[in-house]
C-alpha cells in the first residue's frame, strides 16, 4: 500500500483520528493516552469489520462519530488550522467551520477504516505518561507487507482528558497540511473565511 493510500486512511481519519482511533466509555478518559489509543482502535476495527460484512452503514457511521467524539479535539483542531482567520471570523463562521471540519474528518475516517479493517495494528510502548500534559503515542500499521508509522499527539485539557491533537504518518504531519490547505484556499479566495468553509474539503489533504 502507497503513503498516500494510509494517508487517505487516516486523513480519512482525518485528525484519528476515532481519533484515531477510539471509542469512548467514560472511563476510557480516566486512562492513560496509550490505552485510549489502543482501546479506540479496537472498537473502530470492530465496527469496521462488521460493517464490511453487511453492517448498516447508518448505524457504522454513528458508531464512528461516538468514538470520535469524546476523544479527538475538533474545536481545538479547527482553531490552530485557520490560524489567524479565526480572530477575522464571525462566531458564526468559526462554529460552522468546526462542524464542517468534524464532519469532514468523521466521514472520511469512516470511509477509510473500512478500507483498511483487516490491518495488522499495535500500539508500540512508549515513554512513561507520568505528570506530562502532552505525549506522543505511536503505532504501527502493517497492511500487504508493508508497515508504516502513525504518531498521535494526545493532550491533556484542563478537565484531566485525553485528546488528540495531531497526527504524523509516515513524517508527514496531517496537522500542518491541513494548515497549509486552509492558507492556501484563503489566498485563492483572498481573504474571504466565507469562501474558504464552502469550499473545504478534508479530503483533500
Amino acid at each position: 500500500m502507497s503513503r498516500d493510500g494510509l494517508k487517505s486512511f487516516i486523513g480519512r481519519l482525518g485528525m484519528w483520528f476515532s481519533a484515531a482511533l477510539f471509542t469512548v466509555a467514560v472511563n476510557a478518559q480516566a486512562s492513560d493516552p496509550y490505552a485510549i489509543v489502543e482501546k479506540v482502535t479496537g472498537e473502530l476495527v470492530s465496527a469496521a469489520q462488521a460493517q464490511n460484512t453487511g453492517g448498516n452503514k447508518a448505524d457504522y457511521d454513528a458508531k464512528v462519530l461516538k468514538a470520535l467524539e469524546p476523544v479527538v479535539a475538533f474545536d481545538y483542531i479547527a482553531r490552530v488550522v485557520m490560524g489567524d482567520y479565526y480572530d477575522a471570523a464571525s462566531a458564526e463562521q468559526q462554529v460552522e467551520f468546526a462542524e464542517k471540519f468534524k464532519a469532514g474528518l468523521v466521514a472520511s475516517y469512516a470511509k477509510g477504516i473500512a478500507n483498511y479493517a483487516d490491518s495488522d495494528i499495535q500500539v508500540l510502548t512508549g515513554e512513561p505518561v507520568g505528570d506530562k500534559r502532552r505525549i506522543t503515542v505511536d503505532q504501527e500499521v502493517k497492511h500487504q507487507g508493508s508497515v508504516h508509522k502513525l504518531s498521535y499527539t494526545m493532550g491533556k485539557n484542563k478537565q484531566g482528558e485525553w485528546k488528540l491533537i495531531n497526527v504524523v504518518l509516515n513524517g508527514a504531519n496531517l496537522g500542518t497540511s491541513f494548515v497549509s490547505q486552509f492558507e492556501q484556499l484563503a489566498q485563492k479566495y483572498g481573504g474571504d473565511v466565507a469562501k474558504v468553509i464552502a469550499n473545504w474539503d478534508a479530503s483533500d489533504v
